[in-house]
């Protein structure tokens, strides 16, 4: 079996995912609020400004976790800058996906990269994401 060759990708802000972040939160604070509003007797303008700063919460929050970093593949592993870990396609759309990034410490990322915000090899990130790979220590059991 033979890995992809290595690939070393910068990727930017991807402002579609963070938009698309903000408005799914948006609307689910704004949902509630006006649940809120409808059963527990809360004023429309409170209703109202509670989705407001339920958006201004989602789009900071989906600003501070969508960090630009280099993605790279040696051959044998994955690092999101500098470590090391096991990363997997959650949602592919050719020129768009959202990543999981498992380190071998530390929290699961979640990496959005799409083609306009990356610099380096989009095609060569995707064949090394979707090629066989040596058995890896760091992946999770399946």
């Amino acid at each position: 079996m033979h890995a992809a060759p290595p690939v070393r990708v910068s990727l930017g802000r991807s402002w579609g995912w963070i938009a698309f972040s903000a408005v799914c939160f948006g609307a689910a604070v704004t949902n509630l609020a006006a649940w809120m509003f409808l059963h527990s007797g809360i004023g429309m303008a409170s209703a109202w400004l509670l989705g407001a700063l339920a958006v201004a919460l989602a789009v900071g929050v989906a600003v501070r976790e969508s960090n630009p970093g280099d993605l790279s593949w040696d051959g044998e592993r994955w690092q999101w800058d500098g470590q090391e870990g096991a990363a997997r396609v959650t949602i592919d759309l050719h020129g768009w996906m959202l990543l999981r990034f498992d380190p071998a410490a530390g929290p699961r990322r979640w990496i959005a990269a799409s083609r306009r915000s990356s610099v380096g090899g989009w095609a060569a990130l995707r064949a090394a994401l979707y090629s066989p790979r040596p058995a890896d220590p760091l992946d999770p059991p399946t």
